[in-house]
């Protein structure tokens, strides 16, 4: 995670850590399922469940086993990111440290399995860092 992660996860902003965290693994299931030419449907959902079952559809064994992080990253899209998405009160109020490390492992999970999947293809250029140079491999702080 770069600084702005950093402040966002210690300044306490738990929701967001989750929601974030969903929106990373969609945007990179989705550029997976996109490069291997899925249909427009399961490109349409925001669901990583939905993705992971769209890409054992094509037979992408590179993310076979990761219904579970998809899973906890469902959770999120909704509640973590309407003040309204939530009975009684609002994603402040339910989010704890807890749930967003969860939710940090979840897509440091499905992101690490999207890279080693174009890696294991070559296909190394689809990977962009925070600073727009090629591969997370150029990252500093050994995250994905």
């Amino acid at each position: 995670m770069g600084a702005k992660d950093e402040d966002t996860l210690e300044g306490g902003f738990f929701s967001t850590v989750c929601f974030l965290c969903h929106q990373s693994a969609e945007k990179a299931l989705k550029a997976l399922l996109y490069h291997e030419g899925a249909r427009r449907r399961a490109l349409l959902t925001h669901s990583p469940v939905e993705m992971i079952s769209a890409a054992k559809e094509l037979k992408i064994e590179a993310v076979e086993d990761l219904g579970r992080p998809a899973r906890e990253l469902d959770l999120h899209y909704i509640p973590a990111r309407y003040p309204n998405g939530l009975p009684g009160g609002y994603p402040h109020q339910f989010y704890d440290r807890s749930e967003a490390d969860k939710a940090i492992r979840a897509a440091h999970a499905i992101l690490a399995a999207v890279e080693g999947y174009f890696r294991s293809k070559n296909t190394v250029e689809i990977l962009v860092d925070a600073n727009g140079e090629n591969g997370p491999a150029n990252r500093k702080d050994g995250h994905p």
